[in-house]
């Protein structure tokens, strides 16, 4: 049981998170959402410390679509691989640039994760966990910030925080 919650929270983490502001060419071409796209979380500074030490993640291929579809590819240090596939819903675009989004993970389990990210340039800052099936973890806040999460009542800091480079 333990080490299903564990691969949940990694998939979790590896899924959640893409996106930030929209972007157009400026004529009649309908936006596209910055976190549409591939992006790579790889090594030691970047890969959340929580997937290194909990699943031996050592890097994270995400892309997600403008169907508001996404796909997870989550490797770990034997190079060992694992794909998660689902749906995400992004919240309204805050002053501070970080926004909310929802993961519905359908495959490999089907699970809820939540959590929040910030696009800047061609770096995203991404913090996502588990909220259903419940694990006892609330997911970070834009009003938060980036370390926000509490997992059993206790603040996580940058546990669950990743950074990744839009390829």
């Amino acid at each position: 049981m333990r080490r299903l919650i564990y691969s949940t929270l990694i998939i979790a983490l590896a899924l959640t998170g893409f996106a930030c502001s929209s972007s157009s060419s400026g004529n009649d071409e309908i936006e596209v959402e910055a976190i549409v796209g591939s992006w790579e979380s790889e090594g030691q500074e970047n890969v959340a410390l929580g997937l290194q030490m909990i699943a031996k993640t050592s890097r994270i291929d995400a892309t997600f679509e403008d169907d508001n579809s996404y796909n997870v590819v989550s490797t770990d240090s034997s190079g060992s691989a694992v794909t998660f596939t689902g749906t995400y819903e992004l919240g309204e675009e805050t002053a501070s640039g970080i926004r909310t989004i929802t993961l519905q993970q359908s495959q490999p389990t089907s699970l809820v994760s939540e959590g929040i990210f910030q696009i800047e340039g061609s770096t995203m800052t991404y913090e996502v966990i588990q909220t259903d099936p419940n694990i006892g973890a609330e997911a970070p806040t834009v009003e938060g910030g980036f370390g926000s999460t509490i997992v059993n009542g206790q603040a996580t800091g940058v546990f669950w925080v990743q950074t990744y480079t839009k390829q």
